[in-house]
């Protein structure tokens, strides 16, 4: 759980995963402008993280891009 400035706390894996989808979102919507009919299976997603991470904060940073994954193709 994490803690916004108000207090209020939500899960970190939901946070991440909303981040990482927002910025996935956004780029594709910028790409589209300038190149039509981009899809997202048209692009190779690569999220990269600091070699200096534990294995667990690498892991995390995994499965929060795997949900964004996952409810694209669940949805």
């Amino acid at each position: 759980m994490i803690e916004d400035v108000s207090g209020k706390k939500m899960n970190a894996l939901t946070v991440f995963s909303m981040a990482i989808r927002y910025l996935k979102d956004d780029l594709l919507v910028e790409v589209k402008k300038a190149l039509l009919n981009v899809k997202n299976d048209d692009v190779d997603w690569v999220l990269t993280v600091p070699a200096i991470w534990n294995d667990a904060a690498k892991q995390f940073m995994r499965e929060a891009a795997q949900r964004v994954t996952y409810i694209e193709c669940c949805v």
